[in-house]
């Protein structure tokens, strides 16, 4: 029987000595020489293609892009976009702890209504802390990591419940054989020397929110009550911090649209401060003067690949730029690893809020119609796997055709919610800004393979395992 294939969904990136070849069901990425790419331009093209056809010189590269699977029988069906998994079936292994649903500052985009969720301010019960920390290790089923996080708010409004969270959520991944990961993100102005102590003492990674010089910073992230900027008292607890030891320490910044073209000197500033790696996150559009220009979202592109091209110099001489954004993508890509949901929300991955509610994240806390259970009873599957498959509906039929959908599979859920509930946007409102950050990753991975850096490739081997 005489087989004839198809071409799988791909895209071709042209380079001045080649292409690179993107597999897009499988998230896999080739190098090809110029031979190669003129082979492609005659036969890509070809649907269906008989490889008895193929001249002897040219047809072992297609029989390779076959065993790849670029290459595939034309009767066999098209990849179907993959089921989401069972929630049930798949075991806790991390948990977001709302520890203080309050916070001291007022920052002008905040999701969480001022820390609250929309409801009164409430500080999570240290006992309350202490068995969510345990049904995280206990209910981890045969994983051997578990990640705690501790979040707010603003957590260290509360730090008896960070206390006895660190404390339970240490002793049972001891008993229980357990590798354990320790998080805080806190707006560090309540960083002191006893506080900073606990946390190295325990091993926490903490992640510092800081947007950028006093102008950005101050305008973003004023005191509640007074208004007054908070970026001195944020620097003093950074200090505190970094002067206790050589753990890394990260930025976590969100700008507003205004704001988007200085992403170059908000990074360079936040390294100078001595922060070990920088993430640049874009205001959620909570409010309709948030949802940005075209010209504002091609400053935050322009900016994000100017850092790309800093990553790339730096790479050439061996060195790792502490760009989070990018080292993201980069492991991602590297890894290889097809996406069956945008995020581990509901699936491993939970959030509690104070009162000891579970949320399919942290983003979603306080959204009535995505609570699916209580610390008690646990999490309920049925309710999990109904929240998120109402969030991928809108745009299921778009997201099939993507050919970023192995890598992306619709994006942030409560960036979707928001901008399509809350603002009546129609769906897909951050996609083009998506596939242009992947398109310029595919590329740039491209050529970092080209230059073949054992540091840069074992850094995201690292990346890609996490």
């Amino acid at each position: 029987m005489i087989t004839t294939y198809r071409w799988a969904d791909h895209r071709l990136f042209p380079r001045p000595e080649g292409a690179l070849l993107f597999g897009v069901d499988e998230a896999s990425l080739f190098a090809v020489d110029e031979e190669a790419r003129d082979i492609l331009a005659r036969w890509r093209t070809r649907d269906p293609l008989l490889l008895d056809e193929v001249p002897a010189a040219e047809r072992g590269l297609l029989e390779d892009l076959r065993e790849a699977r670029l290459l595939v029988p034309a009767q066999s069906r098209r990849a179907p976009v993959p089921s989401l998994p069972d929630p049930g079936g798949i075991p806790l292994g991390t948990l977001v702890l709302e520890v203080a649903q309050a916070c001291n500052l007022r920052c002008g985009y905040c999701y969480a209504a001022g820390g609250a969720y929309g409801g009164e301010a409430k500080l999570l019960d240290p006992g309350a802390a202490r068995r969510a920390a345990r049904r995280l290790v206990e209910g981890s089923g045969d994983r051997e990591e578990v990640t705690l996080i501790l979040f707010g708010g603003e957590p260290l409004l509360n730090t008896p419940a960070v206390k006895a969270a660190v404390e339970e959520a240490r002793a049972c991944a001891a008993r229980e054989g357990k590798r354990l990961t320790l998080s805080l993100t806190t707006n560090g102005t309540l960083l002191d020397d006893e506080v900073v102590a606990f946390l190295r003492a325990n091993r926490v990674c903490v992640s510092v929110s800081l947007d950028g010089p006093p102008d950005v910073h101050d305008v973003n992230r004023p005191f509640a009550g007074d208004g007054g900027g908070s970026y001195a008292e944020v620097l003093r607890g950074l200090q505190t911090l970094l002067r206790a030891g050589p753990q890394p320490v990260a930025a976590r910044v969100t700008l507003q649209p205004k704001q988007w073209g200085r992403v170059p000197e908000v990074f360079d500033h936040l390294l100078g401060l001595g922060f070990h790696e920088v993430g640049i996150a874009p205001a959620s559009p909570v409010t309709p003067d948030l949802l940005p220009s075209d010209e504002e979202e091609e400053a935050l592109f322009e900016g994000f690949a100017a850092l790309a091209r800093r990553f790339e110099v730096d790479a050439r001489e061996g060195r790792i730029l502490p760009f989070s954004n990018l080292l993201d993508l980069l492991g991602r890509l590297h890894g290889g690893t097809v996406k069956s949901a945008p995020c581990g929300a509901g699936l491993g991955y939970l959030a509690m809020d104070a009162s000891e509610r579970l949320y399919l994240c942290h983003r979603l806390v306080g959204e009535a119609e995505f609570e699916v259970g209580n610390l008690e009873a646990g999490p309920d599957p049925a309710r999990v796997r109904a929240c998120l498959e109402g969030l991928a509906a809108p745009r299921k039929d778009a997201c099939s055709l993507c050919w970023v959908r192995a890598l992306c599979r619709g994006g942030c859920h409560y960036e979707n919610y928001v901008r399509e509930s809350a603002l009546g946007q129609a769906p897909g409102g951050s996609c083009r800004f998506i596939r242009r950050w992947i398109s310029l990753g595919v590329e740039l991975y491209g050529r970092l393979e080209d230059i073949g850096t054992r540091q840069i490739l074992a850094h995201l081997d690292r990346r890609a395992a996490h």
